[in-house]
């Protein structure tokens, strides 16, 4: 498990470093497909003594994709599975969203989607089921959007370069325009292009890769293009988040020889081009080992609310004791009570107290202290009630 990391001091602003960025997580310009329809699972139960809840996420297959564990196996390539080399990951991703270029402050005509309908969808997205998915891939979970901030004192150059797109976030970060990486080094700056736009080149929509600031920090950075189409944007940004949560820096979850026939790093969106709508987004479906094919999870379909007996236990007279339960999900909102078993009419029996441990971005451990209020002893039950999802 992960243990909560404290608080450390803020970066210092620092001079812009010119040093050529690293890595190359490129998606490229594919169709958009229409979204597949998915049935919805049914109801699933967790529970049972201190014992963790049901694994995994709602990750059938998207039909329609091309690439499937079937397919390749069947064109040679079973061994097309990813495999984690140990680098960073990003477990609670913080997206920093840019938008760079006059265009995007223009009032007549203003810009198409406008920097305000990309900014409400891609809160929406990593706040929603996609990235619940990615609990498999060393327990990374949801994020939320840091901020987004529109630069529009100078304009991108067509055929720009990623070394020109990190100065310019570095340069932006060091002014104080752009928040300085948060203490845990989980924000992703994302770089939306004005239309027109492109990079040098021309053959990639996206990229995600890192830029080193003075004194070593890594910081990873994103772009991608704009070609007008909400619904494309979406899309190509959902491909670099996940990417970039699982591989920020090429080092971590990477394909294993035979994967993908790209050059670059061979990430868990690259054998993957379907698409699916999650909370009214378009987002791309990325690989998953445990489904062994492409997936856009979604909220599964538990019928809220539901209960249970999560363990029992004892105290002797005036004892207090700490229980802790653990593999809950971030997104579920837990009411826990303890239940004396023992009668004792006449005064309050029980106390309890709840904390609560971030073991990773996607699971949370329950630290339930318990105090006996009476001067004989008392048995009881730990109840808790999943009362619905979190925001």
């Amino acid at each position: 498990m992960v243990a909560i990391e404290t608080a450390g001091p803020a970066p210092e602003h620092l001079m812009p470093d010119t040093t050529e960025p690293t890595g190359n997580g490129r998606v490229a310009e594919l169709a958009l497909p229409p979204a597949p329809s998915e049935p919805e699972p049914g109801p699933v139960q967790g529970g049972g003594v201190l014992a963790p809840e049901d694994a995994g996420c709602d990750c059938a297959p998207v039909a329609g994709d091309a690439t499937s564990r079937a397919a390749l196996e069947a064109a040679g390539g079973a061994t097309a599975k990813f495999t984690d080399n140990g680098g960073p990951v990003l477990q609670v991703i913080q997206v920093q969203l840019v938008y760079w270029g006059a265009a995007w402050a223009a009032a007549s005509p203003p810009p198409n989607p406008t920097a305000a309908a990309i900014t409400a969808a891609v809160g929406t997205m990593v706040r929603g089921p996609m990235l619940t998915g990615l609990d498999e891939y060393r327990g990374i979970g949801r994020g939320f959007l840091r901020g987004a901030t529109t630069i529009a004192t100078s304009n991108p150059p067509a055929g720009f370069t990623d070394t020109q797109v990190w100065n310019f976030v570095n340069g932006a970060i060091t002014a104080g325009t752009l928040p300085a990486p948060d203490v845990d080094n989980q924000t992703l700056y994302m770089v939306v292009m004005p239309p027109g736009i492109n990079p040098a080149g021309g053959n990639f929509v996206g990229e995600h890769t890192f830029g080193t600031r003075p004194g070593g920090q890594r910081v990873p950075f994103a772009w991608i293009t704009n070609n007008g189409n909400l619904a494309s944007i979406t899309r190509i940004i959902s491909h670099e988040i996940v990417e970039a949560c699982t591989d920020p820096e090429g080092s971590a979850f990477l394909g294993v020889p035979g994967t993908c026939n790209q050059t670059g790093w061979c990430e868990i969106g690259d054998i993957c081009s379907s698409t699916a709508v999650r909370d009214g987004v378009t987002v791309q479906t990325f690989w998953s080992d445990n489904a062994g094919a492409c997936v856009a999870p979604d909220w599964p379909g538990y019928a809220y609310p539901y209960a249970g007996v999560q363990f029992t236990g004892t105290l002797a007279a005036n004892e207090t004791r700490r229980w802790f339960t653990f593999n809950w999900r971030e997104w579920h909102r837990v009411a826990w009570w303890m239940l004396p078993t023992t009668i004792e009419p006449g005064a309050a029996q029980v106390r309890w107290d709840v904390a609560l441990e971030r073991a990773s971005g996607n699971r949370v451990t329950y630290w339930l202290t318990v105090t006996n209020l009476t001067a004989a002893p008392l048995a009881f039950e730990g109840r808790d009630t999943v009362l619905g999802r979190s925001a």
